[in-house]
């Protein structure tokens, strides 16, 4: 019996091993909240370059992330990236806290998973 349970439990290790290496293909909803993330910093740099855009900047620099829920992600049609379709809930100083949904295309790149225009 000690024997079945072992090789059960190890079984169960392995097979999770396996599946969750298959995760790879897909981004997380922590790799997708930290691309938005990168997405706005480069946003507010940007902002801050423009006529008023400090004040733009300031703003932007007080959206909080409170989390982003994977619904579905599907592979892109030329097997580059996926399709992920996600609710966010967004904490704004301008319009409160929102839920949304939305589609967004990830890459993953060399630093990790990008938000492809």
């Amino acid at each position: 019996m000690r024997l079945f349970t072992s090789l059960l439990l190890t079984s169960a290790l392995t097979a999770g091993a396996v599946l969750s290496g298959c995760s790879n293909n897909t981004p997380t909803a922590t790799d997708i909240e930290n691309a938005i993330k990168n997405g706005m910093t480069q946003a507010m740099e940007q902002a801050k370059s423009m006529p008023g855009g400090e004040a733009m900047s300031q703003a932007m620099a007080k959206v909080e992330i409170k989390s982003v829920k994977i619904l579905a992600c599907q592979p892109d049609d030329a097997k580059l990236g996926v399709n992920c379709n996600i609710e966010t809930e967004v904490n704004t100083p301008f319009a409160g806290l929102k839920t949304t949904a939305r589609t967004v295309h990830m890459i993953k790149g060399s630093d990790g998973w990008v938000i492809a225009e």
